[in-house]
């Protein structure tokens, strides 16, 4: 079994080791392994305050890889999580949680994905006076903490969880500008909702571990992509739908093509650019 016994280190400063460490020590075997100091602000913040330059997929390779690097690991894990309306119901908020192992040993990056709507991933901007208890029930607070921002300075504070705090925060804000906006903290620890799909997320990462290539027996065997075009069901011109749903390795060429699991052999004629466009 790769990575049994294997040290694997959490690139997080946000506690998601709590979920994503019982995950993998139980399916691998392995331990886990959190830095106490390491700065994951620098890949991005929520708040803004540090943009995220990268897209989310190239943020968590860089996050596990530069923890791996300075700490002198073979083996580093990381998350990076996504927020904004749902792919595919656009007006549901989603939560997209990206999960990544890098194996320097071995050269490979293995990665997960969770989509969810299970997000409580909301704002409400407030002037003096303005009743917000509807807001608060909403976003789950104070199980879920808020941050207060002064729109008009920028001034921010972070982490609340608690109502006589939230209450100080908005009056401090409003002495700098006359709106303020509430805002989830979507950091994992302060956010119970988005710590749970991380740990679906890990789980998932956990059993695509265990899997290895047929060919190679490189670990990991399962990386989903696609091939083909359905044929419309109407007039047979190739739709906006796959055909065929493809396993490949990290390490080598091999793959394994099935079909689609939702059994289609045509597509429907709304997927097609010419009876629908």
């Amino acid at each position: 079994m790769f990575y049994k016994n294997q040290t694997i280190l959490v690139a997080t400063r946000h506690q998601k080791e709590r979920v994503i460490g019982p995950a993998l020590e139980q399916a691998l075997q392995c331990k886990i392994f959190t830095p106490p100091d390491f700065d994951t602000d620098q890949f991005g913040t929520f708040c803004r305050q540090i943009k995220r330059t990268a897209t989310a997929y190239e943020t968590v390779i860089q996050k596990a890889k530069t923890a791996a690097q300075h700490y002198g690991y073979r083996y580093a894990i990381a998350n990076e999580g996504s927020f904004g309306p749902h792919p595919d119901f656009f007006m549901v908020p989603g939560d997209i949680e990206l999960i990544a192992l890098i194996d320097l040993k071995n050269g490979i990056e293995i990665i997960e994905s969770v989509i969810s709507t299970d997000t409580n991933y909301a704002h409400l901007d407030l002037n003096a006076g303005d009743d917000y208890s509807a807001f608060l029930k909403q976003v789950k607070f104070p199980s879920h903490g808020l941050m207060v921002k002064a729109l008009a300075t920028g001034w921010i504070q972070k982490g609340i969880t608690d109502p006589l705090t939230l209450k100080n925060a908005i009056d401090e804000a409003l002495e700098q500008s006359s709106q303020v906006r509430l805002e989830t903290d979507m950091r994992a620890l302060f956010n119970p909702s988005r710590m749970a799909v991380i740990a679906s997320a890990a789980e998932k990462l956990a059993q695509r571990l265990l899997q290895q290539c047929p060919q190679c027996n490189s670990p990991g065997f399962g990386r989903l992509t696609t091939s083909g075009k359905l044929l419309c069901e109407w007039c047979e011109a190739p739709s906006t739908l796959y055909q065929f749903q493809l396993k490949q390795c990290v390490a080598c060429d091999y793959q394994e093509q099935s079909k689609r699991p939702d059994g289609l052999t045509n597509a429907p004629a709304r997927y097609c650019e010419y009876c629908n466009p």
